[in-house]
């Protein structure tokens, strides 16, 4: 296992521990896991972290802006990533 698959999934077990979605395995997070990797990698922004995470939430799980909250979110994804 790569590195970068290693904190694919410790990202995907962060967001499954979110429990904003019913999902049955932390690997049904990877495709986003690997947009905020990428991004983090390229030396992303906490503001771009965020919408990252808003925009697959709202879009690909359907959730509303109101069930959630992104900077608590992406708050916990940059102090993952920064420890």
């Amino acid at each position: 296992m790569t590195q970068f698959e290693g904190q694919q999934k410790e990202l995907s077990k962060l967001i499954h521990n979110w429990i904003l979605l019913h999902a049955t395995s932390a690997s049904e997070f990877n495709d986003i896991s690997k947009k905020l990797l990428h991004s983090l990698y390229e030396g992303a922004s906490f503001l771009k972290i965020m919408r990252i995470i808003e925009s697959e939430l709202v879009v690909t799980f359907g959730l509303y802006k109101t069930e959630f909250d992104a900077e608590l979110l992406a708050n916990q994804v940059m102090y993952w990533w920064e420890r």
